[in-house]
């Protein structure tokens, strides 16, 4: 969709828009063609109005061709607000109104530019079920217009409500397609979400699992972010020498478990009990942002976690750059080189390293070899087993369903904030041919209910 609204340019291939070759060089140029975006994520400026955050960039101009005619802009938005029941204030800042509303407020901005291909990305995500119904009905009454509507979602139920045509994409590619809402098979569909993925690469030195004890508990955890109910009666145990992985399609709510293990969430309902007294270790979902100091070498990073280090003394950071490179096998030009010179896979086995040097006990992964190569997934993967062998109680959150179903001993299915079922390891991981072998095959079965349980979808 990015290729589409002109903010990536393909490496090959090319674009069709009502029959015509195009090629787009900037968004601007996706509009002038007619098509507009509404994107998960909000571009509106909060301290503009309604009217100022739709016009922005196509403003109406008055004669004299310098004034903005904000009241002829007024009296237009207003006749497309009547029209499409859009229930919206032109003169309310965007502070003011709720996200729902701000949602309409993007799709104000892309009637304004008399968009044709409306491009919608998980627009249901932030909105109340009331919310999703009137937005529906807008929907609707822009087919019987004669617009064409991108619908991205991750909800089956909304699949089969509002689409004429359904296409399902993994990994880059095409690999299911229903040109007939009728003929939508959800067990195909479904399938088609979470793969076959026969011969899963499963690490080495797994050893037989103890159950040693509960460190950390969540119960009855709900919690509600903009009027949405992000997580629904929660329940998570984490246990010494146990890997539990969460499986789901990202934005139902798992970045909110870990805000709230971590301390960045309390405005929460339900207990959190932490029964290990040491501190938690968390490799987080995006490391540039938040997992490092690109300006800072290897040892000044580690450093970070640890509170004695006094950065005036350069051997020592240069001694603990030394040991992380050769126990971690990380590339690097130079010891002193910044982290933004290393690729993905060595800045990730650096976080990796500092947060298990920090020996405690609760391990929580965030997509832990997102955008690494093949070699360091494999080393962070052997790393995972090393640390479960040891006794930490981890968590893993992970789109990658391969990777979930290779090291979890216990795999939880979360869907709009709330845990539908948990398998044992025995129950998932038994089509094993040898434990001394490192491939299995899953069961088709298997991974058809676990693709319905994604999507919501929960067989008696």
């Amino acid at each position: 969709m990015n290729i589409l609204f002109g903010i990536h340019k393909p490496d090959s291939g090319y674009l069709k828009v009502f029959g015509s070759d195009v090629s787009f060089k900037s968004p601007l140029d996706a509009i002038e063609n007619n098509i507009g975006m509404v994107h998960q994520h909000f571009m509106l400026i909060d301290d503009f109005t309604v009217l100022e955050n739709v016009i922005l960039g196509d403003e109406i101009t008055k004669s004299n061709g310098i004034s903005i005619d904000f009241k002829k802009a007024g009296i237009e938005l207003n006749e497309i607000i009547d029209k499409y029941d859009l229930g919206l204030d032109i003169n309310k800042l965007i502070s003011e109104i709720s996200i729902g509303q701000q949602q309409k407020v993007e799709i104000l901005k892309l009637l304004y530019r008399r968009s044709e291909i409306l491009i919608f990305d998980e627009p249901t995500a932030v909105l109340s079920p009331v919310e999703v119904e009137h937005f529906f009905k807008i929907i609707n009454s822009f087919k019987a217009d004669g617009k064409t509507i991108i619908f991205i979602t991750h909800k089956l139920n909304e699949v089969k409500h509002i689409s004429d045509r359904v296409s399902v994409l993994r990994k880059g590619n095409l690999v299911y397609e229903a040109d007939n809402n009728n003929d939508l098979n959800i067990s195909d569909l479904s399938l088609a979400i979470v793969g076959d993925m026969n011969d899963i690469q499963t690490p080495k030195n797994r050893t037989s699992l103890t159950v040693f004890n509960d460190v950390l508990k969540l119960s009855d955890i709900d919690l509600t972010v903009n009027e949405v109910k992000v997580l629904d009666n929660f329940d998570l145990t984490l246990t010494e020498g146990e890997i539990h992985g969460i499986c789901g399609v990202e934005g139902n709510g798992q970045s909110e478990i870990i805000d709230i293990i971590f301390g960045l969430q309390i405005n929460y309902k339900g207990y959190y009990e932490k029964l290990d007294s040491g501190r938690i270790s968390l490799v987080p979902d995006d490391r540039k942002r938040k997992g490092f100091i690109k300006e800072f070498n290897i040892g000044e990073n580690i450093s970070l976690k640890g509170a004695n280090i006094n950065f005036l003394f350069d051997k020592k950071i240069n001694d603990i750059s030394k040991k992380i490179i050769s126990k971690n096998d990380v590339r690097v030009s130079d010891i002193g080189s910044p982290m933004s010179e290393l690729s993905g896979g060595n800045q990730q086995k650096v976080i990796f390293a500092r947060e298990t040097e920090s020996d405690n006990k609760i391990l929580l992964l965030v997509h832990p070899t997102r955008g690494v190569d093949i070699n360091a997934t494999s080393y962070i993967h052997s790393q995972i087993i090393e640390q479960r062998n040891n006794g930490k109680a981890i968590l893993i959150i992970s789109s990658d369903l391969d990777e979930l179903i290779s090291l979890s001993d216990r795999l939880s299915v979360l869907y709009k904030g709330k845990i539908l079922k948990t398998y044992y390891r025995s129950e998932f991981a038994n089509f094993i041919r040898s434990e001394s072998e490192i491939d299995f095959e899953t069961d088709p079965e298997f991974m058809e209910k676990l693709g319905k349980l994604m999507t919501g979808i929960i067989d008696e």
